[in-house]
């Protein structure tokens, strides 16, 4: 069953992968409400059409460190996103899109905790798939150069460790530039073999 899924998500790839092309990376900065920590990362443009862009990122969290009566907790966390954008709104430079897409977190949790006079060590690790949904607006202000900005919220369920639950769901601000590495190239015209 899993081949065969894979297989029909090959084939309606196929065409994307054919006519689309990765114009832009760069930078960006977020901040999460669940991790409470300032994160950066690198997202980039796919470009399928003028409407349709995907745009994956990478992002990883500076530590997230809880103290507490018997010891410290400490959270890392990173996520890789596959968001799809439909632009909604384009206008002189301003391009405004709705976005949705596939999360993949990783959480990484470590306690020390001290209980009569001996210190006990717990390491948990969960991987976790959400959703993410939200809106963003890019700003054409060069050839070359795109700052961006999106609000995000990510659907995903509650990992129970040990010591604490923690929440994947979590709201998003994220801002970042992107650098043109590839021109666009006209679609509309086909060419003689």
């Amino acid at each position: 069953m899993k081949k065969i899924l894979l297989n029909t998500l090959l084939i309606l790839c196929l065409p994307l992968v054919s006519f689309g092309q990765l114009t832009h990376v760069g930078p960006e900065a977020a901040f999460s409400s669940q991790v409470k920590e300032p994160g950066f990362g690198i997202q980039g443009i796919y470009r399928v059409n003028d409407a349709i862009k995907l745009t994956p990122n990478f992002l990883y969290y500076i530590p997230h460190k809880i103290n507490t009566d018997f010891g410290t907790q400490k959270f890392n966390w990173w996520t890789i996103n596959l968001d799809g954008n439909y632009v909604i709104v384009a206008q002189g430079i301003v391009e405004g899109y709705g976005l949705m897409g596939l999360n993949f977190t990783n959480i990484t949790a470590e306690q020390d905790e001290e209980e009569l006079g001996q210190i006990f060590k717990d390491k948990r690790s969960i991987q976790k798939l959400g959703l993410n949904v939200g809106a963003g607006v890019r700003f054409n202000v060069s050839d070359r150069v795109v700052p961006f900005g999106e609000l995000r919220y990510t659907i995903g369920s509650k990992a129970n460790f040990s010591f604490n639950e923690v929440s994947t769901s979590q709201f998003g601000i994220f801002a970042g530039i992107l650098i043109r590495i590839a021109e666009d190239k006209d679609r509309s015209e086909t060419e003689d073999f």
